[in-house]
């Protein structure tokens, strides 16, 4: 890899990808979990820019299988950008788009994004938990610009103030969809270059319980027995991710991803949602593959969804 033509990637490497190959639907599952993580944190820089159009390049070659975020991703999201911030976004996606990105821009967006996702892993693996959201006796160093978190084992991990804010913010179980294909013989890697350097995060499988719900049960079981098909019903959640071929979207329901769908219409119009909590009015539907009414994980067909909560980012015009 040329450190100096990339800021930031994710990769599966050991023996299950030697030959740089993983089933399609694993990659298609990381693919769509690496663009919704990244979506949500800058979503958290900034607000507007979250349907920012943006592709992700897949690297295969032997011994791993790699998404990588290169230094031109703000040439190629420059141009859409641009038309957004001139249609209807803010003064702060404006202030983005006249930028001439080589000062604080896109790019400057995914590096933050991908540093969030690092170090959401890194704080969840030194804590043994990515639920953990209170840190107690917890240290500073010199400046303060550091904030040492203390686990069970009275090790310390300093992390910078922005990322720990960030990741008490975050729902424990984004990079759950990522984690999910780390088998004993297949690693995450979760990296960033920063001055021709490189910083890596590993989740092995030894990991996996701390960010993926490894009950073996939870597919023999029904998921949300008291979701009865055909009921109506109101449930908060948070939007997290939409998917324009199946006119979907993702509704985190107490832990879980639910597949939601307009009753009418396209998705389009609920793109603003994307990563806040909503209220969502629907109906269950059960439907299995065979037509039955006996699915094991419901189904939303939602009428609508309203947010429950205002825009709340980091200022980067300061």
């Amino acid at each position: 890899m040329e450190e100096e033509s990339y800021i930031g990637y994710i990769k599966y490497q050991g023996k299950l990808v030697e030959n740089g190959l993983m089933d399609a639907r694993r990659q298609a599952r990381s693919l769509l979990a690496f663009d919704s993580a990244l979506r949500y944190f800058i979503s958290k820089q900034a607000p507007d820019l979250r349907n920012l159009d943006f592709e992700i390049p897949v690297r295969i070659r032997k011994g791993s299988w790699e998404a990588l975020i290169p230094e031109t991703v703000a040439g190629w999201a420059q141009a859409g950008l641009g038309v957004v911030a001139t249609a209807y976004f803010t003064k702060a996606a404006q202030k983005m788009a006249e930028k001439d990105f080589s000062d604080f821009g896109v790019t400057d967006l995914f590096k933050k994004a991908l540093e969030s996702i690092k170090w959401f892993a890194r704080i969840a693996k030194h804590m043994g938990d990515a639920t953990i959201r209170e840190f107690r006796n917890v240290k500073f160093n010199d400046d303060r610009g550091l904030i040492g978190i203390v686990n069970k084992d009275g090790e310390i991990l300093f992390v910078p103030k922005q990322m720990l804010d960030l990741y008490a913010n975050t729902n424990p179980n984004i990079l759950e969809e990522l984690v999910s294909n780390v088998q004993e013989d297949r690693t995450l890697v979760i990296g960033t270059f920063k001055d021709l350097t490189f910083d890596e995060e590993i989740v092995g499988f030894e990991d996996k319980a701390i960010f993926c719900d490894e009950d073996d049960s939870l597919e023999d079981d029904v998921l949300f027995p008291e979701l009865v098909h055909g009921d109506y019903v109101v449930l908060e959640g948070e939007v997290t991710r939409e998917n324009k071929t199946s006119n979907s979207m993702g509704f985190m329901y107490e832990g879980h991803i639910l597949s939601a769908y307009p009753e009418t219409g396209s998705i389009v119009r609920f793109k603003p949602l994307l990563f806040l909590k909503c209220r969502l009015y629907g109906v269950v539907n059960r439907i299995d593959e065979k037509g039955r009414v006996g699915a094991r994980r419901p189904k939303l067909f939602f009428s609508n969804l309203e947010p429950m909560e205002d825009d709340h980012h980091l200022d980067l015009f300061d």
